[in-house]
């Protein structure tokens, strides 16, 4: 053998070791890249320092290991589907062992979330303080006796997967011998369905004498500069029927419709976190000028600043607004993306324009989505050509009705999707997902579900769509 044919074999076996060794370079990059995209890190805040610089108590220390337990089995399904444009303020929590955390009590929608006292006064601006700003709370009949009880035994369930922390309660900074203020109770305000003192800061303009329909365009005009967040209603004098002033067009504004009642608002949170003060501060002195010029006053809702009351649902917010979220992953190989659509259209799943099957109940709401594992859309073009690595399920909790019927629902569709592509059922972390894990997600679900009906705004509603939106 010639050196020359010796210098060839030696070539040739290095192309071919260099393009094994590249191609593997290659796979652990991208596995790494999928896994930290599709992967959630969670940790037990109890473990370290809390907002606003306080330290978990050592009398918690076993308290927070079972916590932390319990979100390491669930945390592989769990994702949040918040995103925030910006910095948002967080509120101080504190954990000490002489405060227990008091249950949840359900509440009616018209009521006050979040255990805030009515008499703790707040005024937005303090030199000019509305004068509903001191007053009660609407009291309206409470749910239930079985209700308040389910909702009681829950709270407590729903602290273990958010470390059991408690929002601080402002009116307690104040000296406990320091007596509470006597304000003089309003009396009670009817309200369109569509508001939700929990997460509206409400403005009721009353007008004994009536007020026209047509009169309000200067009011109309500048909630409209609040986009997405304020609303305005008008109660009709004849029928009391709530109109939807917001919502007309020019030429219905000008029907002569006389009201005994107007009502405006304005959306304190949502996914994109709590309206900041300098648009509350806007808001109101733009309706009071309005009101004024029409020979009426805006009538604050609440019983404290509304930026606090921003804060405060925000942060109850960010811990119900998670999302269930598992694979179906092939088990060697892919599969073509064409017996993937026949199997999606087979169970129901609709093709939606953002590239993603979906599955609506008999009302018209989406209960889940399926989208590509590897985060390209779907389209039509694509199902015919493509093989696919997996698919991956998602069920956003706060805004979806019954829960725990669409998760079994989501459940049965991906086991038998898994078992005609030969695919397997994993979460996030690529863990496989058996009835044991199963059955601590329905938990979850119930857990979640529960704390948010205590607070009045049940899953699913138009209230909880409206928040988590």
């Amino acid at each position: 053998m010639s050196d020359l044919w010796m210098i060839l074999v030696l070539l040739g076996v290095s192309i071919v070791l260099a393009v094994v060794v590249f191609n593997w370079w290659q796979e652990k990059k991208y596995r790494k890249d999928v896994e930290y995209r599709f992967s959630h890190t969670r940790t037990d805040v109890l473990d370290g320092e809390l907002p606003g610089g306080h330290k978990a108590e050592t009398g918690q220390k076993s308290a927070a290991a079972d916590k932390h337990a319990v979100t390491e089995d669930v945390e592989g399904w769990m994702s949040e589907p918040r995103v925030r444009q910006s910095a948002k303020f967080e509120p101080e929590f504190t954990v000490n062992d002489s405060q227990k955390a008091k249950p949840a009590t359900a509440q009616n929608p018209a009521s006050p979330p979040l255990n805030k006292p009515a008499q703790e006064t707040r005024p937005l601006q303090p030199k000019s303080t509305p004068a509903a700003f001191n007053a009660e709370p609407k009291q309206e009949p409470s749910i239930s006796a079985p209700q308040q009880q389910t909702a009681q035994e829950t709270s407590d369930s729903f602290s273990q997967p958010s470390a059991g922390l408690q929002v601080t309660d402002h009116a307690q900074a104040h000296d406990a011998d320091q007596p509470p203020a006597q304000d003089t109770p309003e009396p009670a305000v009817s309200l369109p369905a569509f508001l939700h003192t929990a997460m509206d800061w409400v403005g009721v303009i009353d007008a004994p004498l009536g007020v026209m329909l047509a009169e309000l365009e200067d009011l109309q005009a500048e909630a409209r500069t609040f986009p997405h967040h304020a609303s305005l209603w008008g109660q009709s004098s004849a029928d009391a029927k709530w109109l939807d002033v917001l919502a007309m067009d020019s030429t219905a504004l000008q029907s002569k419709i006389p009201l005994s009642q107007v009502v405006c608002s304005l959306q304190l949170a949502d996914r994109g976190g709590p309206v900041d003060q300098e648009t509350l501060k806007r808001f109101q002195k733009s309706m009071e000028t309005l009101a004024r010029a029409l020979g009426l006053s805006v009538h604050w809702q609440g019983g404290y600043e509304p930026s606090l009351q921003a804060q405060e649902i925000d942060a109850f917010c960010i811990e119900v607004d998670k999302a269930v979220e598992f694979h179906v992953l092939a088990n060697q190989g892919m599969f073509h993306a064409t017996k993937l659509r026949g199997l999606a259209e087979a169970c129901g799943l609709q093709l939606s324009a953002e590239g993603r099957f979906e599955l609506f109940n008999n009302e018209g709401e989406l209960e889940f989505s399926v989208r590509n594992y590897e985060g390209k859309p779907f389209s039509g073009e694509m199902l015919k050509t493509t093989v696919m690595t997996g698919v991956t399920f998602q069920l956003d909790i706060p805004t979806t009705s019954d829960s725990m019927q669409v998760f079994d629902r989501m459940v049965e569709l991906a086991r038998n999707m898994a078992a005609s592509l030969s695919a397997s059922l994993i979460d996030v972390n690529r863990k496989p997902i058996g009835d044991p894990q199963l059955d601590k997600i329905r938990q979850q679900l119930k857990n979640i579900s529960n704390a948010m009906a205590a607070q009045g705004i049940v899953p699913g509603s138009s209230h909880a769509k409206r928040l988590f939106s």
